[in-house]
């Protein structure tokens, strides 16, 4: 199955599905029938936000351990819970060389009430990339990864502390800190996205 859509509907997409890991990491556990619901409701009333520029909330989509008590740095990365500036840490020059898209633009998108940081790298002619971290995503990771599996994505082996492939991007867990990127509009959900994976390797170690 191929994923193939206007930049705009595409990132409202990926970022409706890291409203949905926020949201299901501060409102306690959810069924995978209720995700599925959840992120096609979120996906219809983010659509028009992501066409304007404004994209509203920012997912998974989530590190952990030595990475979490690192001291801010120019206002960009924090302890735990702290804002965290994806745009300065990951910069769009940097994103275009890793995707081989044509990126100009980054443009944060976070939503600070449920803890999740993100930003949404645009160009002319592309599908766009996002890349999102959210705090307190442990307690709900395993949920939303069975939810993925069983709409055809896959395990990651060897990111973070477990990690997985869906239809919108990768999602990968760092102690109780989750990193989600999306990238590839044409990605199966069967292989996993070397260009996302290659994304939160590169952000992760900053956070």
């Amino acid at each position: 199955m191929s994923i193939r859509s206007h930049p705009g509907s595409r990132a409202a997409l990926s970022l409706a599905l890291v409203a949905i890991v926020a949201a299901a990491c501060s409102g306690g556990g959810s069924s995978t029938p209720a995700v599925a619901a959840a992120a096609s409701s979120s996906a219809e009333s983010a659509a028009p936000a992501a066409s304007a520029g404004d994209s509203a909330p920012a997912s998974a989509q989530p590190a952990g351990g030595a990475s979490q008590s690192a001291p801010a740095s120019a206002g960009a990365a924090g302890g735990a819970g702290q804002p965290v500036k994806v745009c300065d840490l990951l910069p769009v020059a940097t994103v275009a060389s890793i995707t081989g898209q044509s990126l100009n633009q980054a443009t944060e998108s976070d939503t600070p009430a449920l803890q999740s940081y993100g930003c949404y790298y645009g160009g002319a002619g592309t599908a766009g990339v996002t890349v999102t971290v959210a705090y307190d995503a442990a307690g709900t990771f395993d949920t939303l990864m069975q939810a993925a599996l069983a709409l055809g994505g896959e395990q990651v082996s060897g990111l973070g502390d477990k990690a997985y492939h869906a239809v919108l991007g990768v999602n990968a867990l760092f102690g109780n800190v989750g990193i989600f990127a999306s990238t590839d509009p044409a990605a199966t959900a069967l292989e996993p996205d070397d260009a996302a994976i290659t994304l939160i390797k590169t952000l992760q170690p900053k956070l």
